[in-house]
């Protein structure tokens, strides 16, 4: 009986760890792939064309209907910018999936993998998205997990079935595995176009700033002195009347032409060039007043709304003004903080301190303090706060405080 029972069991134990082998074989080709896959991606500087070369390298590999890389372009906005098998062009290249809504915009809050079996009746789900990824796209069994890099979660990786059902433990693992080694490649893009957008912003800068200082005044002396020269001929009926009419008119045309150019040379997105501009007033300062002046910008810079930037940028400007004319300092420095709830300036100085029982109020008293009581108005417009305080070792800080609506543990890199 013994040896009968140790003969039918051969069978059992063969087949098992054929089936053993088989799964680790299977493991090992996988590894192999996302390898490769994730050297395919190396050395792109663009991240859409990253995003979408790691959508179309992933896609063959964990076998879905479609796969997609949506990046994280604001603390609480997930652009999709590439796709695999994505026919909707809209969804493919451009769809926006805000914080907290589907699963791109859930696990921008959470930083952990979601999957469900039917996104058109998964819960908290616009009917925006609906429309778009259910209707148009048919997807119903969608997979995300995010990428990350340096810690912060800068994207999405989709793997996307146009059926319901489970995506399985594989689908998963794969994802996880392959968001890992795309992360550090495309944060190093991410990173890098927002360098170089910098870079082309304070090189603008520095052509209106050298355009408007250099040309403007030679214009305006130029119009003004054909203007007092016409009226002198005219007094006298000399003929040369027209001609200094036309070099008026040449003057103001010239003037207009130079407001334009200024204009297009300005940041076409006021949002992109908070820490360049911040910089170049800062850098002003210094050469003005003489004293050592610093900035320093600490966090990943993300985007902020006109209105949000322009009252920073208020603050700062204050700030410096009220150092220069009262603080009788010899340093300064100016603090741009980019937190995962909000963005905070701080304006510091070694001078002299404050008066006691100073606080910052809302109606100047005695029409005294208007531009701090401008700011403050302004920052409690859009949620924000200002505090002027005096320092334990002397000086003073203004500090201003905005709420960004971001989700604690992101920022964007782009």
């Amino acid at each position: 009986m013994n040896q009968g029972q140790g003969r039918r069991r051969r069978p059992e134990i063969s087949t098992r760890r054929g089936r053993d082998d088989s799964s680790a074989c299977l493991a090992v080709e996988d590894l192999l792939k996302l390898s490769e896959a994730s050297r395919q991606v190396l050395g792109v500087l663009d991240a859409t064309v990253l995003a979408g070369r790691a959508a179309r390298e992933f896609g063959p590999i964990v076998g879905t209907d479609a796969t997609a890389v949506g990046l994280r372009e604001a603390p609480d906005l997930l652009v999709v910018r590439g796709g695999w098998r994505v026919r909707t062009p809209r969804v493919r290249t451009a769809l926006e999936v805000p914080s907290g809504d589907g699963v791109g915009g859930k696990i921008l809050c959470s930083g952990q993998p979601l999957s469900v079996t039917d996104y058109g009746t998964a819960p908290e789900v616009s009917e925006r998205l609906v429309d778009d990824i259910v209707r148009r796209e048919g997807v119903h069994a969608l997979l995300g997990v995010p990428i990350r890099y340096r810690g912060q979660v800068i994207g999405v990786l989709y793997a996307v079935n146009r059926s319901p059902g489970e995506m399985g433990d594989r689908a998963r693992s794969l994802a996880v595995e392959f968001a890992a080694s795309v992360g550090p490649a495309l944060g190093a893009a991410m990173h890098s176009g927002r360098a170089a957008r910098l870079s082309a912003l304070a090189e603008r800068q520095r052509l209106s700033r050298d355009l408007h200082d250099n040309l403007s005044p030679l214009l305006f002396g130029i119009g003004a002195a054909a203007q007092q020269a016409g009226r002198t001929l005219a007094a006298e009926g000399c003929d040369l009347l027209p001609q200094l009419r036309s070099i008026e008119e040449q003057a103001s045309r010239a003037a207009a032409s130079l407001r334009e150019i200024l204009c297009a040379l300005a940041p076409s997105a006021s949002e992109e060039g908070l820490p360049a501009i911040l910089r170049m007033d800062v850098g002003g300062f210094a050469t003005f007043t003489g004293l050592a002046t610093d900035l320093a910008v600490i966090g990943e810079p993300y985007d902020l709304s006109g209105e949000q930037e322009s009252v920073l940028l208020a603050v700062v400007r204050e700030g410096l003004h009220n150092v220069a004319k009262h603080a009788r300092a010899s340093t300064a420095l100016v603090t741009l903080h980019y937190g995962s709830e909000t963005v905070d300036v701080l304006v510091q100085d070694d001078g002299c301190g404050l008066p006691e029982e100073f606080s910052v109020t809302d109606v100047p008293r005695e029409g005294r303090h208007q531009g701090l009581a401008s700011l403050s108005q302004r920052l409690a417009r859009v949620g924000g706060q200002v505090i002027l305080q005096g320092n334990e070792d002397g000086g003073m800080t203004l500090c201003a405080s905005l709420p960004t609506g971001g989700c604690r543990g992101g920022a964007t890199l782009t």
